[in-house]
């Protein structure tokens, strides 16, 4: 299955590439846009074009052995763009996105969290190391959490409830 979409407005374009069809049972894809503007626009990035891939845990752990020689599944992968191949130079293209239903359906149990908010969270996760964040020592992670969080109000989820991070170090 594979369902290319993208939304365009005057500042972004975001493709949503639906590859699992277990995602449409998510049907918050307006939550989502709404998460990918929010964080574009507190990371200061205009005119900017990224990809979320929708995807299972098969294909995430084929993506995070080859690109990161980890034979895992995780919830979240990003591959920001560090080369400039914009051919029409109208966007530009800060990379790619994939999340994994069956991971955050696993970890919204595990964590009696809200999948669809934990879908949000990860979306903007994804997008602030697109933006060059990382959680790479407890600083940059507290860090990355408040901007996490500043943003996941912004849009109405209630972040202070919401446990962004079990431990330093568990999510990558």
């Amino acid at each position: 299955m594979k369902g290319n979409k993208f939304y365009l407005d005057l500042e972004n374009k975001i493709n949503f590439d639906l590859v699992c069809k277990n995602w449409l049972k998510f049907m918050n894809y307006g939550l989502s846009y709404d998460a990918v503007c929010a964080t574009l626009k507190e990371c200061k990035l205009l005119n900017t074009e990224l990809t979320i891939r929708f995807t299972n845990n098969n294909e995430i752990k084929k993506l995070n052995k080859f690109w990161r020689k980890q034979n895992v599944s995780t919830n979240v992968l990003s591959f920001p763009n560090k080369k400039n191949v914009n051919i029409l130079k109208t966007f530009n293209y800060i990379g790619d996105i994939a999340v994994s239903y069956d991971k955050i359906i696993e970890e919204s149990i595990k964590y009696n969290i809200s999948f669809g908010n934990h879908v949000i969270h990860l979306i903007i996760h994804g997008i602030l190391h697109l933006a060059g964040y990382d959680h790479d020592n407890i600083k940059n992670e507290k860090k990355m959490i408040s901007i996490e969080k500043r943003i996941m109000k912004k849009i109405g989820i209630d972040a202070d409830n919401f446990e962004l991070n079990i431990k330093y170090g568990e999510r990558s």
